[in-house]
Order: C-alpha cells, then sequence, then structure tokens
C-alpha cells in the first residue's frame, strides 16, 4: 500500500483509538536510530507465495496446509507457531509477544520486522540490540530504512508486507476477526480496544484483497 492511501486510514484508526501520533512518530524516531537495513534483507522472499499465521483458534489443524511458501508469524503466535513447526522464515513484531521466543528464533535464522509504535518505545530500547539484521516499520511517516507497507495489526501488517514483496497468493492462517484473545490483566476498556483493533484488522486485509483482485471471506483459511 503507497503511503498515500495508507495516510488517511492511519488517521482514522488513530482518532477510533485515541492514540497520540506524536508518539507513534518519537517511537519510530528511536527504532530508526537503533536499526536502519535496507529491505533487499528480504529479497530472497519475492515472489514467492506467503502463508500469514495468527493467534486464531483451531491452528495446529490449519497449519496443515502450510506447503511451498515461506511463514510469516505475528508476535502473538510466535510460541505456538514453533511448538506446532519449529522456526518460522518471518516474524513480525511490536514485541508485545515473548521476546524470548522471538529473540531465539532470530538467532536461528528467522528474519525479523520490528515494528514501532507510540506503545513499545521502551521496549524498542530495551530489545532492539538483539535484532540488528531487522527491518524496522513504523505506522508513522516513513524515511530511509525505516519502512510502512501498510497496515496496523501485526497479522495485517504481514500481510501487506507479504504484498509488497510480491507475494502470488497471500494465505491468511488463524484469523478470528470476531473474539478477543483475553489475557488476565486485560479490564473492559482493553477489551474494547482489542475490538477496535479486530475490526480494522478485517477491514484492512479486506481493502488488500480487493486491491489484489481477490474476494475476502472470514475462515480458519483465507486466500487473497
Amino acid at each position: 500500500m503507497k503511503f498515500c492511501e495508507w495516510f488517511p486510514l492511519y488517521l482514522r484508526i488513530t482518532d477510533s483509538l485515541g492514540i497520540n501520533r506524536t508518539d507513534d512518530y518519537t517511537s519510530s524516531l528511536e527504532l530508526h536510530r537503533l536499526i536502519h537495513n535496507d529491505e533487499s534483507l528480504f529479497d530472497r522472499y519475492r515472489g514467492r507465495n506467503a502463508f500469514i499465521i495468527g493467534n486464531g483458534p483451531d491452528l495446529e489443524d490449519a497449519l496443515t496446509t502450510v506447503s511451498g511458501g515461506y511463514v510469516v508469524v505475528a508476535d502473538s503466535a510466535i510460541d505456538t507457531y514453533m511448538e506446532l513447526r519449529g522456526i518460522p522464515d518471518i516474524i513480525v513484531s511490536d514485541l508485545d509477544g515473548n521476546v524470548e521466543s522471538i529473540i531465539n528464533s532470530s538467532r536461528k535464522g528467522s528474519s525479523i520486522v520490528l515494528h514501532a509504535h507510540g506503545d513499545n518505545r521502551e521496549k524498542i530500547l530495551q530489545y532492539a540490540k538483539y535484532f540488528p539484521d531487522a527491518l524496522a516499520t513504523t505506522q508513522n511517516i516513513p524515511m530511509a530504512h525505516l519502512y510502512n507497507f501498510g497496515g496496523f495489526s501485526d497479522g495485517d501488517r504481514a500481510a501487506f508486507l507479504a504484498d509488497h514483496l510480491d507475494a502470488g497468493l497471500i494465505t491468511l492462517i488463524g484469523f478470528d476477526f470476531n473474539h478477543v484473545n483475553k489475557k488476565n490483566y486485560y479490564d473492559n476498556n482493553s477489551l474494547i480496544r482489542k475490538s477496535i483493533k479486530l475490526a480494522w484488522a478485517k477491514y484492512l486485509l479486506n481493502c488488500l484483497a480487493n486491491s489484489r483482485g481477490s474476494d475476502f471471506t472470514e475462515g480458519s483459511i483465507i486466500e487473497i
């Protein structure tokens, strides 16, 4: 997605969630200072089919369909994926998942896409040093070696990355837009925010499917 197409969506998303866009920008500058690799690091994935793994239900059964392409895992699904399938090709992360698992996967060969937003600045400062070969992304204004391919949450950003890499087919596995994966510390406000984010993820992926000339039909396996 071109930035001129993304930015109006970003304004709507951040308004709906009450997100401070200046904080997003400040965090992005920190990530850019620490990591500034070129996207050519990902050229080996270009033009290949992509499987995007979310943290939805029935993941074990759905993963049996993965064959003949590369795998991009949203960081919330990394532990489940590693238990079932091992080390993925790419992890898309805002450092909200199990960071130790992400570091371990990186050391064993996973490519890392590290994302900056206003809520993870301290984690970027703490953990970026473990990912010297990562690709840095932002949901705010891109700059040299700080990329914005479109998408807001880890899963939909992974799909937009695959589209940018000219994937012939993008298969979404484990995407549930109707149920929040509850954590013990979530309060009611957290659940509402997560529901809004899921709605935006569905909307953005529908936009991506349309741009690729595909239909978007919800299910445990979605091809776009």
